[in-house]
């Protein structure tokens, strides 16, 4: 298997009646599966879509998303995550750089499409149904898979997944079927063949992050079955893991902790989640140990949508390394160099990470400028400070750059600071992370106001309220002034410095 093409159809081949998708009460084996693929995918050729069209998906954690997602790839088009939390303003972006053809959306994100102003240009918008009423939605369509299919090769586009870029611009980070066919080679294929019908997974975890897109294929490719679920109350997440005998799910750190606290509450005999998985910014070992003392593996990975995976521990490489972001996966080199003079620092020195492997981003969709600053000679450029120990464990310890980690979602400065700056009233701004117990960091608005202007906080607040998701609003602070260099650049690192001591 070189592409995404016939995924489904591969694996509807190998277990046709093992349960593939569940959300609430409407269920699919992988044969139905594929027959909703393939019915989606006579849709998208009814309506014209060809080979490298780019389609968003603005949709919900359902058993519509992973269908709708391989419906797309098996005509040849590209697969665009788009954020739930998404404003008119950051849509407009991506339509227009990502020169988007159509979008599909749930219901609720309607509102967004119709208030943000490119989606004239969409050839077309597709509303799909809640889960009940997704099952029939394109029952007029032919189950058997399209004739005139186009081909695709292991070099084509399959995912662009945008991150805002330090420009302030949405870059989209394109993904080649082959970077993720490799992937999902690297376990052998052995593993396809012989599943462990008792792992099923549970998606809590939104779609458009790489890493619950990429476990999507995995879980296609190994055969194990994908319970979708919106709910984010910890309680209900933990009655749908015992419903559904929920063996394995992924989520972020906060998420994890609220789940295993509220686990804690009561008796919960012969709990069924063995394994949990978490990335996106670095797990405590405080809450490694609270998952170990309650009988499950939490697991931690490192890597980027650029890179897919990088590396990852888990607690069979040993305690003494709880600290590290383990090994790095089958096929990836990673190697640690001076930031300025770029060369290989020795075992143990900090530096920063540098990973080449199979699965790495093509680049940015249409921007050569920004490849090149992160993608040199096969290498890409993580802008985190790092080691490797004499064992081979990479240990994260910074970043070199400006972005923020909210949890799992990265926040660039610049975008933030370009909303803040349009505000009426403001003269002067800089964006800074800072600490925060729930979601590692939160951004912070330094802003330096104009003379005799009447703008309060609030003000500013609101203003980006209007213009960004909610995870991207800043805590707005006022000062007389921002510290510079001598050439007139803002010092973040001393804005940070500043603003910790006054915490």
């Amino acid at each position: 298997m070189n592409t995404l093409q016939y995924l489904v159809a591969e694996r509807a081949e190998i277990s046709p009646q093992h349960e593939a998708l569940v959300e609430h009460n409407e269920r699919y084996t992988f044969n139905e599966f594929h027959e909703k693929v393939n019915q989606l995918s006579h849709y998208f050729l009814e309506k014209g879509i060809q080979k490298g069209d780019r389609i968003g998906i603005l949709a919900h954690t359902s058993i519509a998303y992973p269908v709708v997602t391989m419906g797309i790839l098996q005509v040849g088009a590209v697969v665009v995550p788009l954020s739930k939390s998404m404003t008119p303003y950051e849509l407009d972006s991506i339509i227009t750089s990502g020169q988007l053809k159509a979008i599909i959306h749930h219901n609720e994100f309607t509102s967004v499409l119709e208030k943000a102003e490119q989606t004239a240009g969409l050839s077309f918008t597709l509303k799909i149904e809640d889960a009940k009423e997704f099952t029939t939605q394109f029952s007029a369509y032919n189950t058997n898979t399209p004739e005139a299919l186009p081909e695709v090769l292991p070099e084509d586009l399959a995912l662009m997944m945008f991150t805002s870029g330090t420009t302030g611009k949405s870059k989209g980070c394109m993904i080649a079927h082959g970077s993720v066919s490799a992937f999902l080679n690297s376990g052998g294929q052995e593993e396809r063949a012989n599943i462990d019908k008792s792992m099923r997974y549970l998606f809590v975890h939104p779609f458009f992050h790489m890493s619950s897109m990429s476990i999507l294929f995995m879980c296609i490719n190994t055969g194990n079955t994908m319970v979708c679920s919106e709910e984010t109350d910890p309680a209900k997440v933990i009655e749908v893991i015992e419903k559904e005998n929920i063996k394995m799910l992924f989520a972020l750190p906060p998420a994890l902790k609220y789940i295993v606290e509220e686990l804690e509450k009561g008796d919960h005999y012969d709990f069924p989640l063995k394994l949990a998985v978490s990335g996106g910014t670095k797990v405590s070992e405080s809450l490694i140990e609270q998952y170990d003392r309650n009988g499950m593996i939490l697991a931690q990975g490192y890597g980027s949508t650029e890179a897919w995976i990088i590396s990852s521990w888990h607690p069979q490489m040993g305690w003494k390394k709880v600290s590290s972001a383990g090994k790095p996966a089958p096929h990836v080199e990673v190697k640690i160099v001076d930031p300025e003079t770029r060369q290989e620092v020795p075992t143990g020195e900090k530096g920063e990470v540098l990973v080449r492997s199979p699965y790495l981003f093509k680049g940015y969709w249409q921007n050569e400028e920004a490849t090149n600053a992160v993608l040199q000679d096969g290498w890409l450029a993580m802008g985190d400070a790092g080691r490797l120990d004499e064992d081979g464990f990479l240990y994260i310890e910074g970043r070199y750059k400006d972005v923020i980690v909210y949890g799992g979602d990265n926040i660039y400065p610049d975008q933030v600071e370009e909303v803040v700056l349009a505000a009426d009233g403001v003269l002067e701004a800089t964006v800074v992370g800072m600490p925060d117990d729930v979601y590692g960091e939160v951004p912070y608005a330094f802003v330096v106001k104009q003379a005799a202007s009447a703008l309060t906080e609030e003000d500013v607040v609101n203003f980006c309220k209007e213009r960004l998701a909610p995870y991207k609003v800043p805590t707005v602070v006022f000062v007389s002034s921002l510290p510079k260099n001598s050439v007139g650049k803002v010092l973040k690192n001393e804005v940070k410095k500043q603003a910790l001591a006054h915490a």
